[in-house]
């Protein structure tokens, strides 16, 4: 049993929620929780539960309670005694370990420098502490509880921090600091961190709002620590912050237990790294499947770890998994974003990613392991340029070129010696080994000393506890000779394949079954959901298959989930080639549920996703909006798998309808698998002549280019889908891909470009009757007329963009409207009506999980901050703006911010720290070319000019001349501006 009180009160068993009941026994239990193996008085009880305010018949209703807990506890383990009841009051009987909350003290106090496990420590916390309960009691405990809160996360801040992930402390540092800005060591922290991944400027910012909170509050200034790191920023003297530069990433799965054997390679491993040399140094482990040579691979690279203070990279390459390999573009892709900070961008093409990865690791010392490689090719793109460097690949193959034009080393990874495979057995076995040598050294023969066979020998072994190991040799025997006559011989496969139907005979038929159809799924992990759909099963059945095939070792848990070993998959394809059905019956599961996903988060676009049939196999539930993301980001890598071997395989309209599907929670928030996705959609759409899916697929890319700041790819992904769109008659294409048109011009400050897109593309959704492609278009046509001093057709426009998507129930759409709403309010100078907007808008899309659409909201609050004269509460929203921004790879949003970060800082006198910020946010917006925001940012630098009025009129000047070409009222403001130099 699991009981959970750092969020909503929860009972969990076998891996199910046990119902407590309302919230007055839900109190009851937690009082006991907290008190736990310890008598807690009735009376103590009462006063906690009731308070002052307990009824006459409080003890009695106490009494209901603790017999209703009772069942419920029962319910959850029927063999246990949970609640006595002893003199003067009740006592529960529950380990400590049992409870979220002394299992998070417990790490605390015990490993609290180790950001692992804190990290872990922090994960046991699911939102506010005893949510829902009431009282004096509750509402102490809270507040102590988010008191320790506070103290872990800054722990685990800074240890992430000692260990080179700073950027990974930003977001929730910031959070933290927004609650409590009177915590000065999560301030220091926060600076440690903002300096560590290069935002000095931002970290200065911070000092500035904490010390002048601690003079609002408390008439004090800031003490020695935050002191200290300030003086440590201003210096530019990283020493003193304590902080590493750079990510330092720690990816190797974790060790094998009861690795055995394999001294001679280990000590051909330390050998070949030690070498010396002007290339990086590369080590092929090749050999058969199931010789173990991951095993060793990762064994050495925790025993070598040391060797590389600057961070071990690992990826599994899929090269000889049923599905397609990982693509050398991919594997960069991971690699960079392990290594750059939170939110940097990765580069868009294959060979900008290799030589970004190369940079990154030059210098470093490093190890790089490259799991389970297809071919040389590719590997080589992931091949360092310098030495410092060990790269070591495991592959089937023998990698005759890795060898011969990069001067790699091989190691041979085969058979275990028989010494070796006999103490395999006897660590996984135990005593009957030594009771029965000759019996074992003949088991280890028929398993052919091979790692992976020799486990799964065990493992039958172990389940039979009462066989002699002589008869598990017959046995074994019997089913090699049978696979030699069906083989042509008797060669090592058919040994490998006689240790697989060995281990299968003991299994019921429907687990062998499930170990099948398992072997054609497309994706690495798999759960029950995806098992009841590739056997048609019901879901219990399912998840008991599941659980058999772990037991049998012939699948392993990964997470919530499962995965299977690639020779173990290989092996049950071969067996699946009965069950043809089985991949179509996934899909339909994968397309429904992700269908019943985009539908609870954003129903407003329903009629715009393609229809999908409903499936014969179970769904998971998926109550709410938050319910629907969790699943979707839980399974986007599943999804990515499926879509590559849908386009590649032989089912291109099921690229394209997941692709369709997925539009709108791809937008914005996942860039790279929208790529990934959406490439495939279009290759899928091209092989089958779609040309019309081809051009939605193109608009989907469009708009991932357009965030990413890639101004040219995503107006040539636009124009391409418009032309393709008109030649198929495609009013509603056409009006999406001229609306997409326009948000490019809008972006670049175009604003009368961009309403002339707006228009015309409203004209067409009106013509087909698209109530949602409307309330868009009226949207930003609203939200560009605030721009360029249209009041009252902005005005006019979002009032009915509002009223069709509460028409169509498009709270996404509405969230917008409300910032297009919350600009024109602070345009005509009604600043609290501006905050207000903004921030429902904020909400709305935090509910919805579009993080960098309420990045944008966040913005506007600033901007309303300031023009309500709070300057501090200003910098604070753009701050949270930046965060998100960047973690999203949002260029044009980033220089948006910066720009308004540094307006507040000028306003509380930061400004050296208001110059740093419309530095950045200028070459920031040149490089995406918003060009407001460059003109936004000379401005901000002419009033950071300080007494040097050249250097004031200069950027003056460039100011105007923008603001003019872009027929924007802001030229004369600035004008005014710069006349006051005069």
């Amino acid at each position: 049993m699991d009981f959970r009180v750092l969020g909503p009160i929860r009972l969990r068993a076998a891996g199910r929620d046990i119902a407590i009941g309302e919230p007055r026994r839900q109190a009851v239990l937690a009082v006991l929780l907290f008190e736990a193996g310890h008598t807690v008085g009735i009376d103590m009880l009462v006063d906690r539960v009731w308070g002052e305010s307990a009824p006459k018949q409080a003890k009695r209703s106490l009494q209901a309670h603790i017999t209703r807990i009772r069942r419920a506890l029962e319910e959850a383990d029927p063999d246990g005694t949970h609640v006595t009841r002893d003199p003067g009051g009740y006592r529960l009987v529950v380990r400590p370990e049992q409870v979220d909350v002394f299992r998070f003290r417990d790490t605390l106090r015990n490993r609290s420098t180790d950001a692992a496990a804190l990290r872990e420590a922090l994960g046991l916390w699911h939102g506010e502490p005893l949510a829902g309960l009431r009282g004096d009691w509750a509402e102490r405990t809270r507040r102590a509880l988010s008191r320790e809160h506070a103290a872990a996360v800054v722990a685990w801040a800074d240890a992430e921090i000692r260990d080179g992930g700073a950027a990974s402390t930003i977001a929730p540092l910031t959070e933290l600091t927004d609650e409590q800005p009177l915590h000065e060591t999560a301030a220091a922290t926060l600076m440690h961190a903002l300096y560590a991944v290069g935002r000095g400027a931002e970290a200065l910012a911070c000092y500035e709002r904490t010390r002048r909170a601690l003079r609002d509050e408390l008439g004090a200034d800031p003490g020695p620590e935050l002191s200290a790191v300030h003086t440590a920023v201003l210096r530019h003297d990283l020493a003193a912050t304590g902080v590493a530069p750079t990510p330092v990433p720690a990816q190797l799965p974790a060790d094998v237990a009861a690795f055995t054997g394999r001294a001679g390679e280990l000590a051909e491993l330390d050998r070949l790294a030690a070498g010396t040399g002007d290339s990086p140094v590369i080590v092929c482990l090749t050999g058969t499947a199931g010789a173990g040579k991951t095993a060793t691979a990762v064994h050495w690279g925790h025993r070598a770890r040391d060797r590389f203070p600057d961070g071990q990279l690992y990826l599994d390459l899929r090269g000889y998994d049923p599905g397609e390999p990982l693509s050398s573009a991919d594997a960069l892709a991971a690699f960079l974003t392990a290594l750059l900070p939170s939110g940097a961008e990765i580069p868009l093409g294959a060979a900008e990613r290799a030589a970004r990865f190369r940079t990154e690791v030059a210098s470093r010392r490093m190890l790089v392991m490259l799991d389970n490689a297809a071919t040389v090719e590719q590997i080589r793109p992931l091949l360092p340029g310098t030495d410092g460097c060990v790269v070591v690949v495991t592959s089937r193959d023998s990698l005759a070129g890795l060898v011969a034009l990069h001067g790699a080393r091989r190691v041979s990874v085969d058979q275990l010696p028989a010494a070796d495979a006999v103490g395999l057995l006897r660590r996984l076995v135990g005593e009957r080994v030594d009771a029965e040598p000759q019996a074992a050294a003949k088991l280890a023969e028929r398993c052919v000393r091979l790692p992976l066979t020799l486990r799964l020998a065990a493992e039958l072994a172990v389940s039979r506890p009462a066989a002699r190991l002589s008869r598990l040799v017959d046995e074994l025997r019997a089913a090699q000779r049978a696979l030699d006559l069906l083989s042509g011989g008797a060669d090592q496969r058919a040994a490998v394949r006689a240790v697989f139907s060995w281990s299968l005979r003991q299994l019921a038929p429907g687990t062998v079954r499930a170990f099948a159809v398992l072997g054609g799924h497309p994706a690495p992990l798999f759960d029950a959901y995806v098992l009841a759909a590739l056997a048609a099963l019901p879901l219990e059945e399912a998840e008991a298959e599941l659980a058999a095939l772990a037991r049998a070792s012939l699948i392993q848990p990964v997470g919530d989930r499962f995965g299977m070993h690639d020779l173990l998959k290989a092996y049950a394809a071969e067996s699946s080639v009965g069950e043809p059905a089985a991949l179509d019956r996934v899909y339909d599961y994968y397309l429904a549920t992700v269908a019943a996903a985009m539908d609870r988060l954003y129903p407003g676009e329903a009629h715009r996703r393609p229809l999908v049939a409903a499936p014969v196999s179970p769904l998971p539930e998926l109550p709410d909006a938050d319910g629907a993301r969790d699943w979707l980001d839980a399974e986007l890598s599943m999804i990515q798998a499926l879509a590559a071997h849908a386009a590649t395989r032989g089912r291109p309209e099921r690229a394209v309808a997941l692709a369709a599907l997925l539009f709108r929670y791809l937008d914005g928030n996942h860039r790279t698998a929208a790529l990934v996705i959406h490439g495939h959609a279009r290759d899928a759409a091209r092989g089958i002549h779609d040309r019309t899916a081809e051009a939605e697929a193109l608009v989907a890319l469009g708009a991932a280019h357009m965030q990413a700041g890639r101004r040219e790819a995503a107006t040539s992904d636009f124009l391409t889908a418009y032309h393709v769109f008109s030649q198929a008659g495609n009013l509603l294409g056409q009006a999406r891909s001229l609306g997409n048109l326009g948000m490019l011009a809008e972006s670049a400050g175009r604003y009368r470009v961009a309403a002339a897109y707006f228009t015309r593309a409203r004209a067409m959704f009106r013509r087909i009757g698209d109530v949602t492609g409307q309330a868009h278009m009226l949207t930003r046509l609203g939200t560009v007329e605030a721009r360029i001093g249209r009041g009252e057709a902005g005005r006019h426009h979002l009032g009915q963009a509002m009223d069709l998507h509460e028409l169509a129930g498009h709270h996404f759409g509405e969230a917008w409207v409300k910032v297009g709403l919350g600009e024109l309010a602070a345009n005509d100078g009604r600043p609290a009506e501006a905050l207000r907007f903004h921030a429902e808008a904020a909400e709305q899309f935090r509910v919805l999980g579009h993080r960098d659409s309420e990045a944008w909201a966040i913005d506007g609050l600033g901007r309303a901050g300031m023009l309500g004269g709070h300057p501090s509460d200003a910098a604070a929203y753009h701050r949270r703006a930046l965060d998100l921004f960047r973690e999203h790879g949002d260029r044009e949003g980033e220089s948006w911010a910066l720009n308004g970060l540094g307006e507040a800082c000028q306003a509380t006198g930061s400004v050296a720290t208001a110059r740093a910020n419309h530095a950045e946010a200028l070459a920031v917006a040149t490089r995406t070319g918003s060009s407001e925001q460059i003109a936004r940012a000379h401005r901000g630098l002419a009033r950071a000019a300080g007494t040097d009025v050249e250097v004031a009129r200069e950027h003056y000047d460039r100011a105007i001349a923008i603001y003019r070409s872009l027929d924007l009222t802001t030229a004369e403001v600035t004008k005014a501006e710069r006349r006051a130099l005069n």
